[in-house]
């Protein structure tokens, strides 16, 4: 009966003792975001939809946390989106036009 509890008291510190661990190997591997820069095709409830300057359509998902800066936003816009690596929109702003 001894072994068996110092058994289970070695397995709950080394439990224990991982935790944290694995925690920090989850904080530092965080991506960082990229950009999608080009025109906004249109939105479809919570996406929107932008084609890139590669010409590639981009759906990214917005939400209430998304940080939309400026006036509204309207299809024919040129955005620079700030995306999450599964494309969800971190932050979306005006593009700057280009002289």
């Amino acid at each position: 009966m001894k072994k068996l509890m110092g058994l289970l008291m070695f397995a709950l510190v080394l439990s224990i003792g991982t935790a944290p661990m694995l925690y920090a190997a989850d904080v530092t591997e965080s991506p960082t975001p990229k950009m999608v820069n080009g025109d906004l095709l249109k939105i479809d409830g919570e996406f929107y939809v932008v084609k890139d300057t590669s010409g590639k359509d981009v759906r990214l998902h917005v939400d209430k946390t998304t940080k939309l800066d400026g006036a509204a936003f309207k299809a024919g816009d040129k955005v620079e989106v700030q995306a999450t690596d599964k494309n969800h929109a971190v932050s979306i702003k005006h593009a700057q036009p280009t002289k």
